[in-house]
């Protein structure tokens, strides 16, 4: 399909989708307000923020027992249970090899230890061994029946370009520092630099913080200010002094593996998709702009929204919106949007764009991603939106 008839493809919807569709930009405009409003307290970021933290026991099959060995956190980003943490949150480093299983905790209250709700088998999992990510989802019940995780509350993932973070901006990291009996745990800090893989300058593989990161609570949370989820805390390295012919210890540095390692992580739970030797299905990050079609200016906070593989126009359900969307973003000043994860390769995907005072657009298979598409793709050039007085 040409450029032209991608644009014509994204028309106004039959009737009886616009009205779903002024709704849906009410809704949007829900999800992303904790981005574009930076005056929130705290409190509500972190109370916002704590269901979709989970503990995740490692359990090893000992005399026909589970026996928790270690403890660590995740995120939930996924309705139906996928979780990202680190590796070697499921990682025996002694016998070297994964843990037999895991079990995970979802948050209750502040002041409650977590509910420890499903059993899974972390070989199942889209591993990173390398950048020690891994996007783990449960398969069992505590009792070792079959089991589907559904509803799990999530965190937001947005188009935050952590490239952009500097040094000096505030952080909060989430997690369960403890095995069994811990409630959750948050500390705060600031942004303090990045390093390399093993140290050094570079590559930005690590934000540094001086937010306590303890082995428990790493695979967990980090957040900024406003709320975005910025990237998985993962560790700490000791800092040194020279002290007469000694060194000593001086600090720690925390670390946090910045998100955009993870979204082929993200893209992959969104849609269930992965090759068959376990590493994430290839994606493409697709960007555009959205202008008024009356005179071509561009149109700021404007919602994009890419639907998973086999959802038409005509089942869309704002009911299962958390459900049923695989990526969306929002359009800035200039009028483009950049989607935060990648979209899979090889499907075609319905969108819907909605912006205040505009007539909705949504079309199914207006969306194609080719097997051998460029990592980043602009389908459209432009997306015009008619005004609702027109």
């Amino acid at each position: 399909m040409s450029i032209e008839q991608h644009k014509a493809a994204l028309r106004t919807p039959r009737p009886a989708l616009r009205a779903s569709l002024a709704a849906l930009i009410a809704i949007c405009a829900v999800l992303v307000i904790p981005a574009l409003s930076g005056a929130r307290a705290r409190k509500s970021i972190i109370r916002e923020t704590m269901p979709a933290v989970a503990m995740i026991l490692a359990v090893d099959v000992r005399d026909g027992k589970l026996v928790p060995v270690s403890s660590g956190s995740g995120t939930i980003i996924d309705a139906n249970g996928a979780v990202l943490t680190n590796y070697h949150v499921l990682f025996d480093a002694k016998n070297k090899k994964l843990h037999d299983l895991f079990i995970i905790g979802l948050f209750r209250a502040a002041d409650q230890e977590p509910e420890l709700v499903c059993v899974g088998d972390p070989s199942k999992g889209l591993l990173k061994k390398k950048l020690d990510l891994a996007l783990i989802r449960c398969d069992r019940d505590r009792s070792g029946a079959a089991w589907q995780p559904t509803a799990w509350p999530t965190i937001p993932i947005r188009a935050i370009d952590t490239d952009s973070i500097v040094p000096g901006e505030s952080v909060w990291v989430l997690g369960y520092p403890g095995v069994g009996g811990s409630t959750i745990h948050v500390t705060a800090g600031l942004i303090s630099g990045f390093t390399g893989e093993q140290g050094g300058v570079g590559f930005r593989a690590f934000l540094k913080t001086d937010a306590s990161i303890t082995h428990g609570n790493s695979g967990g949370t980090a957040i900024d200010e406003d709320g975005n989820f910025i990237g998985v805390p993962t560790a700490f390295r000791l800092t040194t002094t020279k002290q007469g012919n000694g060194v000593v210890a001086a600090g720690r540095v925390g670390l946090i593996r910045p998100l955009d390692h993870a979204l082929d992580l993200i893209a992959a739970a969104r849609t269930g998709g992965a090759k068959a030797n376990g590493e994430p299905a290839a994606g493409v990050i697709v960007s555009s702009r959205v202008q008024d079609a009356s005179d071509g200016h561009p149109i700021e906070g404007a919602i994009v929204i890419v639907f998973k593989p086999g959802i038409s126009a005509d089942n869309v359900d704002l009911e299962k919106l958390d459900a049923q969307a695989l990526v969306w973003a929002q359009s800035d000043a200039a009028g483009v949007f950049r989607m935060p994860s990648t979209v899979p390769k090889g499907a075609k995907y319905t969108v819907a764009v909605a912006a205040k005072g505009y007539l909705p657009l949504i079309e199914s298979g207006v969306l194609t991603i080719a097997s051998d598409a460029s990592a980043e793709i602009d389908p459209w050039k432009q997306i015009s939106l008619q005004p609702e007085s027109n």
